[in-house]
Order: structure tokens, then C-alpha cells, then sequence
């Protein structure tokens, strides 16, 4: 039984309207992450990216049916995020994120990834450089610490690749709390339309 399969079969184990919307939305290419970047959104996401590029796998991409993200998160896991990113990113079928009410942290990264970027008039985006924490002696706290500045790195790259925001930029704001409303969002390019405002809500449905 595939992953898609699986998710249905619990789902249809309950009646009701929500499971229902979820169901639908399975079916129809449409993912939901109204929650924080964890492990789970490998099954959730990365898996089900890869089972309908797998599906479209003789199709020409224009005539690929688009997968569309839609995120509610406060962000959460980062190496996970660096892999939905890369799911994203390498998809060969289209992949659309649209920006809910609040995509914070990672699930900013996550946003920006979109090969096309939508987000509502009030969507609040946050853009900030993590934090972690560690308990380890003192050298292989170094490394951990290296890694993590490494990670970093990567993170700062995938933004100036994917949005307008340059590495000045992001020096001078990554140790801030840098919220962003939908307009600015737009500015630096990290989505590319405001439903209601640049396109019809038509297009995310």
C-alpha cells in the first residue's frame, strides 16, 4: 500500500466534514502543513512530492498536474526543512505554496521555495536565523557549533537564490525578529502574487 493509500485508508476509517476536505484535497494534489516542521512531513510531504513526480514521470512538464502546498507553520525542524526544500526545488512537476496566515521560520524557507508563490493580504511572514541548543564537551560542542554555522550558510544561499533579499540584507537582519507583511513579502520577491490583490483566489483553488 503506497503512502497516499495509507493516509486515505485512516482517514476514511472517520466520517466527518474535515476528514473529508483532507481526502479531497489528497486526491487532488493539494498538501497541508498547519503545523511545525517535523519528522512527520517526510511522509506527509517529501514522500507524496516524489510518489506524483513518479506519477507525471512520461509527461512533459506543461502538461503535469500542479501540487499546491498550503502552509500555516511556526516553522519548526530545520534539516527536515532543508529536504522539503530540495523535494520542492528538484520537483520536475510544478510545485505551488501559498502562504496562510503566518509562515514563520523555516516554513518562510518553505514559502519561498514555491516554483510559483502566492499569499493572502494579511499572511505574516517571519524571517529569522533559528536557534539551537546542545549539551556536549567542549570539542565536539565546537563541531556541533560548526555544523550548525555551516547549516546556516546554506540556508542564507537558498534565500538569495530564491528571493530578492541579498546577503547585506540578511546579515543586517538575521539576528532579528523580521516580520513581514504581505506587501513586503511580495517586495523581496519571497512570493510572487496576493490573492485578491494580483491574481483571483481562482488560481489557489
Amino acid at each position: 500500500m503506497s503512502i497516499i493509500e495509507e493516509l486515505l485508508f485512516e482517514i476514511n476509517k472517520d466520517d466527518g466534514i474535515y476528514n473529508e476536505i483532507i481526502k479531497n484535497h489528497l486526491n487532488d494534489r493539494r498538501i497541508i502543513i498547519n503545523q511545525e516542521i517535523t519528522d512527520d512531513l517526510l511522509e506527509n510531504v517529501c514522500l507524496m512530492i516524489l510518489k506524483w513526480n513518479s506519477e507525471d514521470k512520461n509527461l512533459p512538464v506543461d502538461k503535469r498536474k500542479k501540487i499546491f502546498i498550503y502552509i500555516n507553520s511556526d516553522g519548526g525542524d530545520c534539516v527536515l526543512g532543508t529536504q522539503i526544500l530540495s523535494q520542492i526545488t528538484y520537483s520536475k512537476t510544478p510545485v505551488v505554496t501559498v502562504g496562510f496566515a503566518k509562515c514563520a521560520s523555516m516554513a518562510s524557507y518553505i514559502l519561498a521555495a514555491g516554483h510559483i508563490r502566492y499569499c493572502f493580504p494579511n499572511t505574516i511572514v517571519l524571517y529569522h536565523d533559528g536557534q539551537t541548543g546542545y549539551v556536549s564537551s567542549g570539542n565536539k560542542g565546537k563541531d556541533i557549533q560548526k555544523f550548525y554555522d555551516k547549516l546556516d550558510e546554506r540556508m542564507t544561499k537558498f534565500m538569495i537564490e530564491h528571493t530578492d533579499m541579498t546577503a547585506d540584507f540578511i546579515e543586517e537582519i538575521k539576528d532579528r525578529e523580521y516580520y513581514m507583511f504581505s506587501e513586503e513579502a511580495k517586495e523581496r520577491h519571497i512570493v510572487d502574487k496576493i490573492i485578491g490583490i494580483d491574481c483571483d483566489i481562482d488560481e489557489i483553488i
